[in-house]
């Protein structure tokens, strides 16, 4: 609900809605009024000038009174009556319509009803000479469309809301447009593409601004990123020489011998200090490769459990050491594109993983099967899982669930972002799923193609 509330298209269609609402409610009531004041006003103007010739032909021309005094049109019927207001003449069939009418006081009377369903008369009394006249007219075919045209402007002013709405839905819609073309241009911004530029030509003048300031933030990140990259494999590769020599002079100096045993066990933590930045050093380079976007991997049909057992079988001597077996399962025939070396170092990094923090006598699993979202390899473990705190940062650099225990292990908290990366590069998405206590399930997703 909060969403639809903070959607601009649904405020702009409510927008739309009210508005027209309002302005076929305010036209409708401007044109019923001036129309009902126009079809009066015609009626009263015809009233008072057929009134001004019946006196004028009884008080200036002194005409008898016959039906030729009666003959004023369709629309009015006359009555002349006497001081005493006897009918002396009246049109045929008034009488059933229009009663005489007695005037109080004053020589021009306007007076109205009864009206009834049917009926809405309306009459005006004048005096002349001889007495007054009555002068009637039915409006109840005026009222009956008056009464027409303002019905159809409620029908009107209810379906307003909806036209209006179904109205801006379009035409916001339509107006959004552009917009759609901005997020699909952000959503395929990569590491492996920030070349790319929004084009201005194909948005309008009012967002042509907005593009080019995205133009220059790409670049700006284009550059940064680039900056980044070349850091890290720069530094990897400044680090790999020096630590490389030192280890090749520790390895010599206890090949000579004659050291104290204490000294030897300190060259010795420090063969182990060496190895494993040698290890990181060569993560970091990798890493580096991996984000390149000018890095192409070579993609190869692959037999699917023929991988998953060339994954398995470098671990069975651990696992067996640790009471831990590692099964494969996988349905025969199942294969994929990517690449083999590629693909075994992310296995074997979850399988690592896997073995490392998995009790005795547990279980293993390396699964390939096809899923709702594509092919997945699998590796799950009936270990001790991963804690909820970790789980939003798992696949980022130098994140370890247990700093000091992964840096006994030899881990240096890459092994997953490797993985992540190795996923990525074949269009592949990774998912971490885990529970303290019961274990985890490291799937890699190859979307159907």
């Amino acid at each position: 609900m909060r969403r639809i509330q903070r959607s601009l298209l649904v405020r702009l269609s409510l927008g739309f809605a009210l508005t027209l609402s309002g302005l076929v409610g305010a036209t409708g009531l401007y044109l019923y009024s001036s129309i009902e004041y126009i079809v009066y006003t015609q009626i009263n103007r015809e009233f008072i000038n057929t009134a001004r010739l019946l006196s004028h032909k009884l008080d200036d021309d002194r005409l008898p009174l016959n039906k030729e005094i009666l003959d004023v049109g369709d629309h009015f019927l006359v009555r002349v009556m006497d001081h005493d207001h006897r009918v002396l003449i009246e049109t045929y069939g008034m009488e059933k319509k229009f009663p005489p009418q007695t005037p109080d006081q004053g020589d021009w009377i306007w007076l109205n009803g009864p009206a009834t369903a049917d009926h809405s008369p309306r009459s005006l009394l004048i005096r002349y000479h001889g007495g007054s006249i009555q002068l009637s007219r039915d409006l109840k075919t005026e009222e009956v469309l008056l009464r027409r045209f303002f019905q159809s402007m409620l029908a009107l002013l209810a379906i307003a809301p909806l036209a209006g709405a179904a109205f801006g839905y379009w035409l916001v819609k339509l107006g959004l447009k552009p917009l759609r073309y901005l997020e699909d241009e952000a959503e395929n911004l990569r590491p492996g593409n920030l070349g790319i530029r929004i084009d201005s030509r194909r948005l309008p003048t009012e967002l042509a601004p907005l593009s080019r300031a995205l133009n220059h933030s790409i670049a700006r990140l284009e550059s940064a990123f680039a900056r980044l990259s070349e850091l890290n494999s720069d530094v990897a590769h400044e680090l790999r020489t020096p630590v490389h020599s030192l280890r090749l002079e520790t390895e010599n100096i206890l090949a000579t011998g004659g050291l104290p045993g204490v000294a030897e066990e300190q060259l010795a933590g420090m063969m182990d200090t060496l190895d494993h930045m040698a290890a990181l050093i060569e993560q970091m380079l990798f890493l580096a490769r991996s984000e390149d976007p000018a890095n192409q991997i070579e993609m190869l049909p692959l037999d699917v459990r023929e991988l998953l057992e060339t994954v398995r079988e470098p671990f069975l001597s651990l696992a067996e050491e640790s009471g831990i077996s590692v099964e494969v399962s996988a349905p025969a025939g199942l294969s994929l594109q990517g690449n083999g070396t590629l693909l075994r170092r992310a296995l074997h990094n979850l399988l690592a993983n896997a073995i490392r923090h998995s009790g005795r006598d547990s279980t293993v699993r390396l699964e390939a099967y096809r899923g709702s979202g594509g092919l997945v390899l699998a590796v799950e473990d009936r270990g001790e899982g991963i804690p909820k705190q970790f789980m939003a940062h798992l696949g980022q650099r130098f994140v370890r669930t247990d700093a000091s225990r992964s840096r006994k292990r030899g881990g240096a908290g890459l092994g997953l972002a490797i993985v992540n990366g190795i996923a990525k590069l074949h269009g592949a998405t990774l998912q971490i799923e885990s529970e303290e206590g019961v274990g985890t399930v490291a799937k890699i997703t190859f979307p159907t193609t």
